[in-house]
């Protein structure tokens, strides 16, 4: 299954180093090797902070390095928030979720959900809720000021996101839902490209089209509170 040879290569086990940090002209920069534990490939990753006004922009762009003999699962960033938020309101596709192999079953338009009902509850907890092709997410709840994510279209594309209660690898964890711990933080994963959803642990793999190979990568988006 894809996921086995996910393990294979370490790709649950992620090792990020900071290579360097660095101001350019108002903008913070940091620089990132990615590499899988045991692994000599890597992604050299580039992070740019900038403030526009009452939102902090954040540009990612990405790059692999020779040696990878797999796929990936995802390409994005991993946001921690507080546990306080319940609801989300998104313009971007829905109302369900989407992947690259499902997005004939959605449409772009203006949706609200509560966040626990934005994902599938699998018997076997697992990664579920993936929006494509985001323009703005906006996470509200109780004694909490909104949070508004909006992103910028980059080389035609946009990314998309999940809002979880559990991070990825929780989830991967738990072999049922009982087996989750308890919820410390809203979990945002913003993906500028995702996997397909086959992955041959019961049925057939993902097509190749719809398969995600090693490749650059970037994205733009931009945090403000309200």
């Amino acid at each position: 299954s894809s996921a086995e040879r996910w393990r294979q290569v370490g790709l649950d086990r992620l090792h990020p180093r900071v290579v360097a940090v660095g101001i350019e002209n108002d903008t913070l920069v940091v620089r990132q090797r990615v590499a899988a534990a045991a692994q000599a490939a890597a992604v050299e990753v580039e992070f740019r902070w900038q403030w526009s006004g009452q939102e902090l922009v954040l540009t990612v762009d990405s790059q692999p390095t020779t040696g990878w003999r797999t796929t990936w699962p995802r390409i994005g960033v991993h946001v921690t928030l507080p546990t306080g938020y319940h609801d989300a309101s998104w313009f971007g596709t829905g109302p369900n979720e989407n992947y690259p192999d499902s997005r004939t079953a959605a449409r772009v338009g203006r949706f609200h959900a509560a966040i626990d009902e934005l994902g599938v509850r699998y018997a076997v907890p697992q990664e579920t809720g993936h929006r494509a092709d985001l323009r703005t997410l906006t996470l509200t709840g109780p004694d909490l000021p909104a949070f508004t994510v909006g992103t910028e279209t980059v080389a035609g594309h946009r990314p998309g996101f999940t809002v979880s209660r559990h991070s990825a690898h929780e989830l991967t964890a738990a072999a049922h839902p009982h087996e989750l711990p308890t919820t410390t933080a809203t979990h945002l994963y913003l993906d500028a490209f995702q996997h397909g959803l086959g992955s041959r642990s019961c049925g057939p793999d993902v097509r190749p089209e719809h398969a995600l190979y090693p490749r650059a990568a970037a994205l733009e988006v931009r945090f403000s509170l309200a």
